[in-house]
């Protein structure tokens, strides 16, 4: 955006000179230089403080790694990818002939044990059978309708199903693939059906300025020369490169040259973007207004208004990212 500032004022100097017929000499060529320099720096430096722009944000979304809770060869797929679901439809299914094998096994086996305790009983209230018998097919039964739940709730979870409303998305599920408690990589991406969070990474220099409630104008790389109003509605407390978590026995070093970071703050778009292809993901750039040096705000504006067309020019090259 300075780039563009620098230009701009180029190109009215120019102006000046030629409509003005200004004298083109040292000292004339010099003030004009040097004016636009000190000018141009107050600018952006002004604009940064109190309408601070950044070009790192993005529309952030809620996904769930979709794996397996027991081991088997999958059997069904009952989705395809992007396809609307509700909490509780069934995604795919492992085969559960094993599973139902393990579950009749352990109903048979409790039947019996249930039906020893029941003789025990019987024996020990006319005193002829040991208590101590009694109280081992107890714990026989209590061991087995343990193992049945568990049995039950594997060849439940046989049947892998949505974990809330939304989509899949990456489906890599197929018939006859194995699927196992090992979760080395997801087996589908479930994407939850929620709106979006749009993220704003600021420089910590220009954070003061910016107040929940604020006014704001975002612009998206997908869609150039556009922008859209929008506002504050929250400043995250905590950032990525202050956190602090248990791992390794060395304490924390703060001699190197720790990285500053970036302060999140969170957007709410005010003008409608529904008529845009405008993915989950989306990257953007924001500018917050604040109540100091108000037509420096506008010039944000119009700058900003100038930075989005030049999104158009944005191509992939051969050998690029």
């Amino acid at each position: 955006m300075d780039i563009i500032l620098t230009l701009t004022y180029t190109a009215l100097a120019i102006a000046a000179f030629k409509l003005l017929k200004i004298p083109i000499t040292k000292w004339s060529v010099t003030t004009t230089a040097l004016g636009g320099a000190f000018l141009l720096a107050w600018i952006y430096t002004s604009m940064a403080f109190f309408h601070p722009f950044t070009p790192s944000a993005r529309m952030y979304y809620i996904t769930t790694p979709i794996s397996s809770q027991v081991r088997g060869k999958v059997v069904e797929v009952y989705v395809t990818s992007d396809k609307s679901l509700k909490k509780g439809d069934p995604l795919f299914k492992i085969d559960p002939a094993p599973y139902q094998d393990k579950v009749n096994q352990l109903k048979a086996e409790l039947t019996l044990a249930r039906k020893r305790v029941e003789e025990s009983a019987a024996l020990q209230k006319v005193e002829a059978g040991s208590l101590y018998e009694l109280e081992q097919y107890q714990a026989n039964v209590a061991s087995l309708e343990a193992q049945l739940k568990k049995a039950e709730f594997d060849l439940e979870s046989t049947t892998v199903l949505a974990p809330a409303d939304g989509h899949v998305t990456q489906n890599r599920v197929r018939k006859g693939i194995t699927a196992g408690i090992v979760r080395v990589s997801a087996l589908m991406t479930f994407v939850h059906d929620e709106d979006p969070v749009f993220i704003a990474a600021f420089r910590p220099n220009g954070i003061q300025n910016i107040k929940v409630g604020a006014e704001a104008e975002v612009m998206f790389t997908a869609i150039p020369g556009k922008t859209f109003k929008a506002k504050v509605v929250k400043l995250w407390n905590e950032i990525a490169e202050g956190n602090v978590f248990a791992q390794g026995t060395r304490m924390i070093s703060v001699t190197k040259r720790l990285p500053p970071g970036r302060i999140p703050v969170q957007i709410e778009l005010i003008d409608d973007v529904s008529p845009y292809y405008l993915p989950k993901g989306s990257e953007g750039g924001v500018c917050v207004y604040s109540k100091h040096l108000t037509g420096l705000g506008d010039l944000r504006l119009i700058l900003l208004h100038m930075y989005s067309w030049m999104n158009i020019f944005s191509f992939d090259e051969p050998g690029g990212e």
